[in-house]
């Protein structure tokens, strides 16, 4: 599980009713994350599958996918899972994901000849910081900065959020993970947020689990993981935009690449080559 699935992961922990009912529109009576199959080479785990009960006495599994950032066989892991779940529980499943980052490559249903699979798909970049601010419930306030005007309203839910909570855990976790998730669009964010509430967020368990492996080195290897990873995707949206459908081998290749410079450098022929042959070209240099 990478650093953005655990701080979700964590987020979930103290705030799981309030996240099922604003992002899934749900009437939570009660809910409980189930055992985690072990994953292996033939079967790999959804992120939270979560049993819930709501108001109207329904009993269901919600399988909660988090992505950093859309990928095309998504579709087909999570219809894996969603038959699994229903095998294992005998309960009908709503599969969702929650999209950390934008991309416009996103379906809500995959069909194949006679099937068809449909899920939700909760895209953060979608929604309204302001009006997840205005609601004032603090266990939102850290998917903030990956929000539409996030960035812009990202001090106040930080102040929003710590004059919310009293001294504890819970503010210290939620804390830790805003900041670890504003990697994802900025790394100036979460400097920010550790220099002024580095004193509350040293209690977080999410703090002492990334401080094991240094803590200043974890934050900056992660914001430079996040930013490379949406300079990857802006290379990806280029060229399904100007050539369409990309190969499967092509996206493979991009991907790969921990590069800065060199994807700075694909990006800008993604925008100027006249074929994807010429960005395949450029692509091949050595």
């Amino acid at each position: 599980m990478g650093s953005y699935d655990a701080a979700v992961k964590v987020i979930l922990g103290h705030c799981r009713q309030a996240a099922l009912e604003y992002f899934l529109g749900l009437q939570v009576e009660g809910s409980e994350i189930l055992e985690l199959p072990q994953e292996t080479a033939t079967f790999r785990r959804s992120d939270f599958p979560i049993r819930v009960r709501t108001s109207d006495g329904r009993v269901f599994v919600v399988l909660l996918e988090v992505q950093s950032r859309w990928e095309r066989d998504l579709p087909l892991r999570l219809l894996e899972y969603d038959a699994r779940y229903r095998l294992k529980t005998g309960l009908s499943v709503l599969p969702a994901v929650l999209l950390l980052t934008p991309s416009r490559a996103v379906v809500e249903k995959y069909e194949d000849g006679g099937l068809r699979y449909a899920f939700r798909v909760i895209s953060l970049a979608a929604i309204d910081a302001r009006e997840v601010l205005d609601k004032g419930d603090p266990c939102l306030f850290p998917f903030v900065a990956l929000m539409k005007g996030g960035v812009e309203v990202f001090d106040e839910a930080e102040r929003s959020l710590t004059d919310a909570l009293p001294a504890g855990p819970q503010r210290a976790d939620l804390l830790t993970c805003m900041a670890l998730l504003s990697g994802l669009v900025s790394k100036e964010l979460p400097q920010r947020l550790l220099s002024r509430r580095k004193d509350i967020m040293m209690e977080s368990v999410a703090y002492e689990m990334i401080k094991k492996e240094g803590y200043e080195e974890g934050l900056q290897q992660g914001l430079q993981q996040g930013m490379l990873a949406n300079a990857r995707e802006m290379v990806l949206e280029a060229l399904a935009e100007r050539f369409g459908l990309i190969p499967r081998d092509l996206e493979e290749r991009i991907m790969a690449i921990d590069s800065r410079r060199q994807i700075k450098e694909l990006l800008r022929h993604a925008l100027r080559a006249q074929s994807l042959d010429e960005f395949q070209k450029v692509l091949n240099r050595p």
